[in-house]
Order: C-alpha cells, then structure tokens, then sequence
C-alpha cells in the first residue's frame, strides 16, 4: 500500500493525478501509513486536511495545482456540495465557481478559479464512498490480519525508526518536478487484452494502472537498468517488468508480460 500511496502522490505531476482512497477498520492503520509515505515528500506537494467546509476548496487561498489534497477522513467532505466541488477538481482538472458578493451596488457576480490539476488522498472506514467520486479513486485496503496485528506490535515494541535522513528522497522529488520524465510502456496493449472488460470503472482504472507504471521508472531512473532512453529524447523506455509493480499489476501476484528493445 506505502509504494501505491507514494507512486500515487509522484503523479501530481502528471496532467491525471492518481486519486487514492485508503480503506479498513478504526486502528488500522490508515492514517498512519498516509503520514509515514507523505514524510518522503516536500510540504509543497501535498495539502492535508483533517475536514472542510462546502466552499472552502472555492474560496481557500492554498495552491491546488500539481498538489495531492489529503483528507484524513472521508466524513470531513460529506456534504454533498463538498463532494462535487472535489469531484469537478479531480475530472476537469480545475474549478470555476461563480456566486454573488454584495457591493455598494448591490450583488456583483464573481469568478471564481482554481487550477489544478489536483489528486486526492482519503481515509475511511466506510466500504463506498459517494459513488460518483469512488470512480475516480483507487482504493486500497489495510491489511488486519492477525499477523499484521502482530506486527504491528513488534514494530511497537522496537520503537520505530529514528534518525532516518528522507532528504535525499525529498530532493529526488524536487528534481522531478523540475523534469520532463515522459515513459512508454511498450506493451501496453497487452496488458488491455488481459483486463476483462467486465465494468464501465475499469476504463478509468486502466488508465490508473498506466499512470502508476509511468511513474516507476521516473523515480528510479536506470538504477536497476530496466529503463533506457529512446533516441535523443528524455522519454524512458520500459524494457521489463520491475518486481515493485506486483501491488499495482495484480493481488494474485501476476506479472505483466517482459517486453524488449
């Protein structure tokens, strides 16, 4: 889940931020994960948020664009206005609100405008969320298994890690903002021919699973030689398949299919 989330939060600086909701039971873990994986990021990456009013994504002076919006619990956007202004961020990629401020004059109309684009990263303990932004998320679910309970209590017990230096990941983000970092997969469609078309979400899905591919490589850039530069241009070629895409190619541990060039 930790890879997902952070493959997840490196595509704000895509044009379809990857949107994730982590899923489970209280305790389990969920917010915990989201603020460990968001320690590897710049503050400028990311706008964390424990709830919000209606129109506060309207009229809120924080930048949008190229930033994941982390909501460390899905009740804190329940309102149904809350849910479509997050909704209209996330599909067009900016918002454009109009109301009406009083004046000396009288009501004036005003424009309102946020640019994106903008990813999303929730938790909840709800099985769904408003139907029509569960389409436009990945969801994830902690795992809480007797064994992970376990654990998680010697994790407890040993005190956790301190000291870790995250600044040279921080930095390699910094970079890649800074970066055209454009990937093809060349066997992209094989990986379509395998997908059965059994739902209309899973259009979106595919191309969810793409992006997170996409961003593999960008953040290993040829250190585990399985990405190559084609021609003269900055675009990477990705010649096989890395073992760190199991989570996101299949729960049943299958592998996409080696392509090479």
């Amino acid at each position: 889940m930790a890879k997902l989330i952070y493959l997840a939060v490196t595509s704000r600086l895509l044009d379809r931020p990857v949107s994730i909701a982590v899923k489970g039971p209280s305790s389990g873990g969920k917010s915990f994960t989201v603020e460990k994986v968001l320690e590897f990021f710049p503050s400028e990456a990311f706008y964390p948020l424990t709830a919000m009013s209606d129109r506060a994504l309207a009229y809120s002076n924080e930048p949008l664009s190229h930033r994941h919006l982390v909501i460390y619990e899905a009740a804190g956007m329940a309102s149904d206005f809350a849910t479509y202004l997050i909704r209209s961020l996330l599909s067009e990629g900016r918002l454009r609100y109009e109301t009406v401020e009083k004046t000396r004059d009288g009501l004036v109309p005003k424009l309102i405008e946020r640019e994106g684009p903008t990813g999303l990263i929730v938790t909840t303990t709800s099985l769904r969320l408003h139907p029509e932004n569960e389409t436009r998320m990945l969801s994830l679910t902690v795992t809480d298994t007797r064994e992970q309970t376990a654990a998680v209590f010697r994790a407890l017990a040993d005190g956790g890690t301190h000291g870790l230096d995250l600044s040279p990941w921080r930095a390699l983000q910094a970079w890649l903002a800074t970066s055209m970092c454009d990937v093809e997969i060349p066997f992209a469609s094989t990986l379509a021919n395998m997908v059965p078309p059994v739902a209309i979400r899973l259009r979106r899905d595919f191309k969810t699973v793409l992006t997170l591919i996409r961003r593999t490589p960008c953040c290993t850039r040829r250190a585990d030689g399985r990405t190559q530069k084609v021609g003269s241009s900055p675009r990477l070629l990705i010649t096989q398949p890395c073992a760190s895409w199991s989570p996101i190619w299949s729960p049943k541990g299958r592998r996409p299919p080696s392509s090479r060039r």
